[in-house]
């Protein structure tokens, strides 16, 4: 396992930058071209979006911005981070080859997230709106359940997705137990807290759902990513983690076990 440190080529962009050159050519010299390959792959995978979206982005990158990022990793030791925590997740999950870790600066990227560099799998940590890395082990652990998920089946149903997600909660939980319930769940305890109460509901909502492969729904359930709010936030993530919560209790069964087993038909009885 290796852990690349690419931010590092990020904040020597923004140091070379100057009003005479164009900031797309100081990008590719310092950040994109040191580093293409995974890159790339992160605007094609977590983005998608035209390179000339990419370019414009660019060009509106204002150095002060990235302040606060600077202090944040100054001190810290990111890749002994990633060596310390990966072997810990193997020892409940075994994965060979173990993925790499891309520390990175993006725009708008997920905080942490999968993708493939060159064919070969890869846990992403986009640090664009870190404050904090408190919760960066914890992320890690959960990115590389995902990792072993995905290397036995592709998620494609929101039922395959929730228990993923499920099983890497339960993963960062294994791995670092004297964390609170909350933190493996990515979401602040009062989040915790409505969803408990109102986990009987959530699960009648979603049950017709289960076996839907649209993306946007998926994502709405998941994670909440609705304007009309109709779906609580992570309230999906949090009921794959009380599916696999219930599923290992009866089996004691480990990560890579089929998302029907862990969440069958019916889901759940109320």
């Amino acid at each position: 396992m290796s852990a690349h440190l690419l931010h590092l080529d990020f904040f020597r962009f923004l140091d070379a930058l100057t009003p005479e050159r164009d900031p797309w050519e100081v990008y590719e010299e310092y950040y994109l071209s040191p580093n293409r390959a995974a890159l790339e792959a992160w605007w094609d995978q977590c983005l998608g979006l035209p390179r000339a979206a990419w370019a414009e982005r660019v060009r509106a990158v204002r150095p002060e911005h990235y302040g606060l990022l600077r202090e944040v990793v100054r001190e810290a030791d990111l890749a002994s981070l990633a060596e310390e925590v990966l072997p810990r997740c193997a020892a409940w999950a075994p994965l060979s080859p173990p993925p790499e870790v891309y520390y990175l600066v993006g725009f708008f990227s997920p905080d942490a997230f999968t993708f493939e560099v060159e064919g070969r799998r890869a846990i992403g940590i986009g640090l664009e709106r870190f404050g904090r890395l408190d919760l960066l082990p914890v992320m890690l652990a959960h990115e590389y359940a995902h990792c072993y998920r995905r290397s036995l089946r592709r998620p494609r149903t929101l039922r395959d997705r929730m228990v993923d997600e499920g099983f890497a909660v339960a993963l960062s939980g294994r791995v670092f137990p004297d964390r609170p319930e909350a933190d493996h769940l990515l979401m602040r305890q009062s989040r915790l807290r409505a969803l408990r109460e109102y986990e009987s509901r959530l699960w009648r909502a979603i049950r017709p759902h289960l076996d839907s492969d649209d993306e946007k729904l998926i994502g709405r359930i998941l994670y909440g990513r609705s304007r009309d709010r109709m779906w609580a936030s992570r309230a999906g993530v949090y009921l794959g983690w009380r599916a696999v919560q219930d599923f290992q209790a009866r089996r004691g069964a480990g990560f890579e076990a089929p998302a029907r087993e862990v969440l069958p038909d019916p889901a759940r009885e109320d």
